[in-house]
């Protein structure tokens, strides 16, 4: 019997993990989101934000590919990050997170820039391909690009993590 070999997965089509920063208040959700990316080989957690500024400063320090943005934080809120973060790094791709699993929730941050919007109940259920019909949009079809880096890996700056 011939065996036709198995078609490449979505993620063989990225040339290499994602950089992802992840920001959200809830210390316990930011390990355990962590905890369940660092398993996935589509992601790289580069580093963590505990509010919204500081999802800012981690996304210029770092240059990440992916936030995943929260949107109930204190100083900074989801919302006004991800428009700040739009409007001074449009590469970046935002996937919002939250417990508020609604279409006026997924309106509003769709409005301030949002490529993505996913309820926290889901997170582990959609994520995924949630993440490749933003980066490879006609991956359905079979057409998948190749993501491309905006910079060279090595001279991207250490990481750092907000947890302890």
């Amino acid at each position: 019997m011939k065996q036709t070999p198995a078609a490449p997965s979505a993620v063989d089509s990225f040339q290499r993990s994602l950089r992802t920063l992840v920001a959200d208040d809830s210390v316990v959700l930011l390990r355990s989101l962590c905890a369940y990316l660092k398993t996935q080989p589509l992601f790289q957690v580069v580093g963590t934000a505990i509010d919204g500024r500081e999802a800012l400063q981690m996304a210029e320090l770092l240059g990440p590919d992916l936030v995943l943005m929260d949107l109930n934080m204190p100083v900074v809120d989801g919302f006004q990050a991800t428009a700040i973060l739009r409007s001074r790094a449009p590469s970046i791709r935002i996937i919002v997170m939250t417990l508020e699993d609604s279409a006026t929730a997924e309106a509003k941050a769709r409005a301030h820039g949002a490529h993505g919007f996913i309820g926290k109940q889901r997170i582990i259920k959609d994520l995924v391909s949630n993440v490749r019909q933003i980066f490879h949009p006609d991956t359905h079809e079979g057409r998948a690009k190749q993501f491309t880096p905006r910079y060279n890996t090595e001279e991207v700056p250490e990481t750092r993590n907000v947890l302890p």
